[in-house]
This record gives C-alpha cells, sequence and structure tokens, in this order.
C-alpha cells in the first residue's frame, strides 16, 4: 500500500504483506555487486526499478536515492536463454514444429524445460528462478558503504506500487562486468598468447538452447549500462579452446522484455523478448517503443563485442596482436563493420556473404538494405533518420564503403564471398565497397558468383579459407594488392552488368620480411590454380613497424634489380606501382631510406 504527502511532495511508503518484494539481499564480489529478492504474486505487467544510496532507504527519500536500473521483469532471476519461447514465433498454423531461429526446427517431442535460474558464481549451481536478481556494476561515487532498494510498478508508469530494501548496507567498489563460466575451466592466463577468433553467427541465430533443447554456452556476463539499454542485461556465449587458437562465439541477442509488434518490426523473428541487433545496435528506447517520432540508435553491441575482446586478452591472456573476427550473412556484416570500424582491434577478418554498407539503394531483389537496421530501431525513413548520441547519421555511421576509404589507417585484411542473386544481400550494394577498397589501397580479397545467399561453398576453397587470416598480425607488416590485372569485373551494381563469376586480389603470397628503420624487403608472389601469366598489380606496404619514412621524402626501391625512386605519399603511404609477376617465382622488393 501506497501514500503520496500531498502537503510535503514527498513520497511515503508502507510495505504490507501482499507489495509482492521482500527479502532484498546483496553481495558484492568480482567487481559486481549481486541483488536478489523475493517475489510473490505480482502481475505479469509489473516492471521493477533498482534504487542505490549512502543512507538507508525508505519510502519517506526513495526519490533522493538514484535509481540504478529500471524496467526489469518479474522474475528475473530466470535464466530465459534456457527457453525457447525466447526466441521463437509461431509464424503460421500450418507448421507443425516451432521453429528456432537458429537455422534448425526443434525436434520431435522436444517439451519446454523446466525454468531455471541464472548461474551466478564460476561453475556454480542455479539460483532459484522464481525471484529477482539484478547485478550491479558500482561507477565512481557509488562505492564504500552503500543501501538498495527494489520497487514495483505498474508497466512502464512511474507510480510506485512496493518496495522492499536491504536492512544492511553493502560494501561496493569499482569494477568491470566479467564474465561467469558456466562450465569448463577457465582459469586466468589459460590462453596465453593464443590467437582469438570472434565468430558472428548469422541472422536468427544466438538461440542459447540447441534443436534438442538442451543449453548452450560456457558463460554469461551481466554487463553495465554502456553495453546495453540498462545495466545488468545478461548474455552468453561459448568459448572453445581450439589447438592452435581460442574462439569465441557470440550470440546476438539482447533481452528487451516484451515482444515487438508490426508497428515497430517489420521482422516477424523479432516479435519475440529477446531480439537480434544485426551485431550493430538498437534504440535506446526499445523496452519501451520503437515506434518513433525521433529514433535513436547506440550501438552498443559493438561495444560489447570489444568488452568480450578486452576480457579475453587480458584474463585469458589471449594475444592483443592476433585478433580475428568471422561470420556469415549477418554475421559476415558484422565482421565488415567492426573491422573497418576497429582496425586497431583486428588483424584480419573473413566475411562470408555480408552486407558491407547500409543504404536505402532499393535492389531488383529483396528489400533495402538498411530496413535490416529499421528491426531494431523502428521504421525510420531516410527523411527521418536514426541518429546516434552524438547526432551521427546511422546511414554514415553504417556505411562500410565510407570506413574502408581512409588509406592513412591500415584496414584488416578481408576475404569475402557473395553472390550476384542473393535476394538477402542485394548484389547492388557490394561494387561500391569493392572500389572503394581498392582505392584506398586496403588488402581486400573476394569471391563473387551468380548464385545465392548459400553460394560461398561453391567458392573454390583458397577463395574461402579461413586460416588465411592468421597469417596477419597487428605488429607485423604485409603488402596490399591493388589494380590487378586479373581481377574479375564486378560492375556498376547492376545485376546485368560484369562478370557473372569473378574475383580480387586472389592468390596472394609472401615472406621473408625484413623491416627495420632504414630497410625493408619482401618477396611477393601471385598463384593459384587455373592463373594466366603475366599479372601486374600496385603493391602498397601496410602496417610497416619500423621503416617508417616521413610523408614526402624518397625512398629507394629495388623491384628484382630494377631500380626507382618512390615518394611517401601525404597519407604516408609506401605503394610500389606496375609490379609484374611473370610467372609464380617470388619477386623480391628492397626499399632503403
Amino acid at each position: 500500500m501506497l501514500k503520496k504527502s500531498l502537503l510535503s511532495g514527498v513520497m511515503a511508503v508502507a510495505v504490507s504483506a501482499s507489495a509482492g518484494v521482500s527479502s532484498l539481499n546483496g553481495e558484492f564480489r568480482n567487481g559486481q555487486l549481486f541483488l536478489r529478492w523475493s517475489e510473490s504474486d505480482l502481475a505479469p505487467d509489473t516492471r521493477l526499478s533498482v534504487w542505490s544510496s549512502a543512507e538507508p532507504i525508505s519510502g519517506k527519500n526513495l526519490k533522493s536515492a538514484k535509481k540504478i536500473a529500471k524496467m526489469l521483469n518479474i522474475n528475473s532471476a530466470r535464466d530465459w536463454h534456457l527457453d525457447i519461447d525466447s526466441f521463437v514465433v509461431k509464424r503460421s498454423r500450418k507448421l507443425k514444429s516451432e521453429e528456432i531461429f537458429a537455422g534448425n526446427v526443434a525436434e520431435k517431442g522436444v517439451k519446454k524445460s523446466a525454468s531455471r535460474g541464472f548461474i551466478i558464481r564460476d561453475n556454480g549451481k542455479p539460483i532459484s528462478p522464481d525471484g529477482g536478481l539484478h547485478v550491479h556494476t558500482p561507477k565512481a561515487g557509488e562505492t564504500g558503504s552503500r543501501y538498495y532498494a527494489v520497487t514495483t510498478h505498474k508497466g512502464s508508469s512511474d507510480e510506485i506500487t512496493g518496495i522492499a530494501v536491504t536492512a544492511k548496507p553493502v560494501t561496493v567498489s569499482t569494477g568491470k562486468a566479467s564474465p561467469i563460466a558456466i562450465s569448463g575451466k577457465w582459469q586466468k592466463g589459460c590462453a596465453q598468447n593464443m590467437p582469438l577468433l570472434i565468430t558472428l553467427h548469422g541472422r536468427g541465430g544466438g538461440v542459447a538452447v540447441d534443436r534438442s533443447g538442451r543449453p548452450l554456452g560456457t558463460h554469461v556476463i551481466f554487463v553495465d549500462s554502456s553495453l546495453a539499454w540498462r545495466e545488468g542485461i545478461p548474455f552468453k556465449f561459448v568459448a572453445i579452446k581450439h589447438k592452435d587458437y581460442l574462439e569465441i562465439r557470440l550470440f546476438d541477442r539482447v533481452w528487451i522484455g516484451r515482444k515487438l509488434t508490426r508497428k515497430e518490426s517489420g521482422d516477424s523473428r523479432d516479435y519475440v523478448p529477446a531480439i537480434s541487433t544485426f551485431w550493430c545496435g538498437y534504440n535506446p528506447n526499445i523496452a519501451y517503443s520503437n515506434t518513433g517520432p525521433e529514433f535513436r540508435f547506440d550501438n552498443y553491441t559493438e561495444r560489447y563485442i570489444l568488452h568480450i575482446i578486452r576480457w579475453a586478452q587480458e584474463f585469458l591472456g589471449c594475444d592483443r596482436n592476433r585478433t580475428y573476427i568471422t561470420g556469415g550473412s549477418m554475421g559476415g556484416t558484422g565482421t565488415i563493420q567492426m573491422a573497418t570500424r576497429f582496425p586497431e582491434v583486428f588483424a584480419a577478418g573473413a566475411a562470408y556473404v555480408p552486407i558491407y554498407s547500409f543504404t536505402w539503394r532499393k535492389p531488383a531483389r529483396g528489400g533495402t538494405s538498411m530496413a535490416r537496421l529499421t528491426c531494431s530501431t523502428g521504421f525510420f525513413t531516410k527523411n527521418n533518420p536514426a541518429r546516434l548520441p552524438d547526432g551521427t547519421n546511422l546511414e554514415d555511421f553504417a556505411s562500410g564503403a565510407r570506413n574502408i576509404s581512409r588509406p592513412a589507417i591500415d584496414m584488416p585484411p578481408l576475404i569475402a564471398t557473395n553472390g550476384r542473386k542473393d535476394a538477402s544481400i542485394p548484389w547492388e550494394n557490394n561494387p561500391e565497397f569493392y572500389r572503394a577498397a581498392n582505392r584506398a589501397r586496403q588488402m581486400f580479397s573476394v569471391y563473387w558468383n551468380d548464385g545465392n545467399h548459400g553460394m560461398t561453398g561453391q567458392a573454390p576453397f583458397d577463395c574461402r579459407d579461413l586460416k588465411q587470416i592468421f597469417r596477419y598480425k597487428l605488429n607485423e607488416s604485409f603488402p596490399a594488392f591493388s589494380n590487378r590485372s586479373d581481377n574479375g569485373n564486378y560492375g556498376n551494381g547492376d545485376p546485368a552488368d560484369g562478370d557473372i563469376s569473378g574475383w580480387i586480389n586472389r592468390g596472394c603470397q609472401w615472406q621473408n620480411i625484413v623491416d627495420t628503420k632504414t630497410r625493408y624487403e619482401i618477396s611477393l608472389a601471385v598463384t593459384y590454380p587455373g592463373i594466366k601469366y603475366p599479372v601486374s598489380c600496385d603493391i602498397t606496404i601496410r602496417r610497416r613497424q619500423n621503416f617508417l619514412p616521413a610523408a614526402g621524402s624518397t625512398v629507394a626501391v629495388s623491384v628484382n634489380g630494377k631500380k626507382q625512386q618512390i615518394i611517401i605519399d601525404k597519407n604516408n603511404l609506401l605503394t610500389i606501382r606496375n609490379i609484374t609477376f611473370a610467372d609464380g617465382k617470388p619477386v623480391k622488393i628492397i626499399c632503403v631510406k
């Protein structure tokens, strides 16, 4: 029962036995505060808020406390990742089995699993799913001895219907949101100096149960407010320690606590409470409404990916110079976006059938690529664009062609595949990126054919071999090939223009790098099945570590003994033009200050 004092304007709260929340307690460890409470007889539309104060909290002084989270659902201790209803939509009455949007269909006879609570200690047991859980990551100004409260509300209303408070203070300090191991042994430094591969799934993936209903995920993390629309949102992922590298398979699902509607999203796969974000981000207001009229966008998911990478490097010990990223379809799109926006993080990437840029260009097949981001942001338009917190137009932010058009920056080398008849990934957008990468003299290799969305398996193995990307390092130079004479004609974007199948920068090889303050050497070759020599191209030496002549200075260059003078351009690039490969034998380049 709640009463408002009309004289003082201060809310007074009297808690009755039917208030619905009770027994609030907190435990601080590993840089985070774990708040738990009991719930009874709360309506399904009840939402909860969490408060913090340096003083004991009561109904009288609640407004002076700081609200640290809002719009929590009831039973927030329940692990929604294990419930297929978090991910599944019955798309028609004719569908005999529910579709799990991970490319699978639930096996016949699979029953809905019993609710389980989250695991909140390394390799611990699940907590009770019947109560509430909130994980708070304290910031500066929220440390020391603190008191906490949880209030209930009817829907998104601010009117409080119940309150539970901590009777004793909890001592907290600042820290980082860190993953909790659900299974396996993950001691500090257990992946010391190993390469790290980040794998991003396709659209509709990220389901944390397999087609038999068995749980997936080796870790869970409860993030801070910079990584999701509210703090405490849980994310699961799978870490796999291979013989030669560590792989982290992330799940692109964010819990919003409600189902999007047709007025908010054009993709029925997001009419669920755990939506996809296209590995990019979404509307910060998504827990309330995606209907506008103004549309905001924040790249929460990108920051989350970077957070997990830093954890793998700092805690597990992965090599900072050997972080790679890969994925197909939506995962390939995320690969392009992450690699071209954070080139200082990734050594290289492999993107299979990706969207390179989100645009309003209307393709011959399928819808506009920008429509993919309206699903998590709302039905914004070209004339009423979604904008990031700093005012940036989302169309500019999410343009891979724009991002890669920065010749002064050493972009991660990328391998890719595309199909000209891919209705899911419009071909019309692709040539713009191909041209931009070539003009900026970035290392980009792609194979295309007249196939559809599943064409990657039709590509020659050397054009899609994931192991290619592992030869690159952030602390080691490499050659970027451009203007190759044997490149195919990808056309102007019209599906009828250009070669039906072809490739760019296929079969690039190099070895014997010498990179000192006064001398640079490298041996290059071009070879692949069916190649026809001679082949000519320009070579730009990227990621030079020690050989760093100033812009405008002259460098003496020898190509197989033939000497010339090269001027370092205004972008500090060293480009040797018109190198000819007469056969498969290496061409040796020597550069001297």
